[in-house]
């Protein structure tokens, strides 16, 4: 091993389910643009599924330990919940 190097972070997929109170919630095609936004900005890579009572997202982040991909996938799911991109700027 050279002296000097540093590891590169480990990739984490991290999945985040949240509840769509009887089918109430963001627009599926909004939820996925404002996502892919929110996850850009974290370097990170996001896939949402819809179903009636649930949004699913899968979150890939190069991280240094799990707990810390946790907290940028919960980030990005929030932020993608607080900002529908029919309201972010175009």
């Amino acid at each position: 091993m050279v002296s000097g190097m540093t590891e590169l972070p480990t990739r984490y997929d991290v999945a985040v389910t949240v509840a769509r109170d009887g089918g109430c919630g963001p627009d599926p095609s909004e939820f996925a643009v404002a996502a892919e936004r929110a996850a850009l900005r974290r370097n990170a890579t996001v896939m949402s599924a819809h179903t009636w009572e649930k949004i699913i997202s899968v979150v890939t982040v190069g991280a240094p330990d799990r707990s810390s991909a946790v907290a940028v996938a919960l980030a990005v799911v929030s932020e993608a919940l607080r900002r529908p991109a029919a309201s972010s700027s175009r």
